[in-house]
């Protein structure tokens, strides 16, 4: 009765989670002031205000419906449908969804970084293969007592690279200036998350094969499409609208299986503790799913003939003693 209702508790948190995003989509133009599109998260300008009205956002009813379908999935297999109390809690259902949100958006800010330091590098280049090593920049070098002539040769480099690569960029430009909205960075973070307790939670079950094929091919998908380099987010950019959604979503799937490493390895700590009288904290349950179960099975068959075997030989030297 106690798991019964824990499930229920976590089935109930999940579902309100969906309510706020249909909730959101339904008035946001009542509450247009509250909930603008204007107030979600953009690259390199965003607070954690805006990514957390980010991840419940959406413009599109088949755009929320989808991540509603995935969201609902991915929490059923995650929080409900798991024999351990732990992850049934409602905080643990509220918390991965913010946190598999917002690491999303931590990750595509990393990638934007990462972007001006290839920008940066460009501009480094071209200055280092524009300076003027002709005797007489050395000598009005050595007059002034400072490098003047790099003041010339750089900004015409700046400029020349700037026209050079005016494509890339605007591509720059236009990445950071597009509200991220939507929970397809949570749904993917899910995902991730699902993946690992698969492989490392004792108390999820496991996926089958078709699962598996379909994060790979979802995620393969993906990273053909993001914008990793310069070059590419200018194709993206160019010729797809914009890759960079592509990339939450990658973002969003790795920081999910770090999130559940976390959790497993929380579960694991405070059990080791409460096993020795301290943070007395059960997660009970056992690990879900047919596989599991046969396999369960098939050792149990094992230790029983091994132990009918024991038997019989002590039987069979007892009558050869008796003889």
């Amino acid at each position: 009765m106690s798991r019964l209702r824990s499930s229920e508790r976590a089935k109930t948190a999940l579902y309100i989670l969906i309510i706020i995003n249909v909730f959101i989509y339904a008035y946001r133009e009542t509450f247009r002031p509250r909930l603008s599109v204007r107030r979600t998260y953009r690259i390199q300008d965003g607070t954690y205000r805006s990514m957390l009205l980010s991840i419940f956002y959406h413009m599109d009813p088949t755009h929320l419906f989808m991540n509603m379908m995935a969201l609902h999935r991915y929490g059923m297999e995650l929080f409900v449908y798991t024999s351990s109390k732990r992850w049934q809690k409602p905080v643990v259902v509220l918390v991965s969804y913010v946190a598999c949100g917002i690491g999303a958006f931590w990750g595509i800010e990393l990638l934007s970084r990462y972007h001006e330091y290839q920008w940066e590098q460009k501009i480094n280049n071209a200055r280092y293969a524009s300076r003027c090593n002709h005797w007489f920049c050395n000598s009005l070098n050595d007059a002034v007592g400072r490098d003047v002539s790099s003041l010339f040769t750089n900004a015409w480099a700046d400029l020349t690279t700037s026209v050079d690569f005016a494509d890339i960029r605007w591509s720059m430009w236009y990445n950071t200036i597009i509200n991220r909205i939507g929970a397809s960075g949570v749904v993917y973070g899910w995902m991730g998350m699902r993946l690992i307790t698969s492989w490392m939670s004792p108390y999820h079950s496991r996926l089958d094969a078709f699962g598996y094929f379909f994060f790979i091919a979802i995620l393969a998908h993906d990273m053909h499409q993001s914008p990793l380099s310069l070059e590419d987010l200018r194709m993206s950019v160019l010729l797809e609208g914009d890759g960079v959604d592509h990339a939450t979503h990658i973002m969003g799937a790795l920081f999910g299986m770090l999130w559940a490493l976390i959790l497993i390895l929380w579960i694991k700590i405070t059990s080791w503790f409460g096993s020795r009288g301290r943070w007395r904290w059960s997660s009970g349950g056992r690990r879900l799913g047919a596989r599991w179960e046969d396999e369960q099975l098939i050792h149990q068959q094992q230790q029983q003939r091994r132990q009918n075997s024991r038997l019989l030989s002590s039987q069979r030297s007892g009558q050869r003693t008796r003889l």
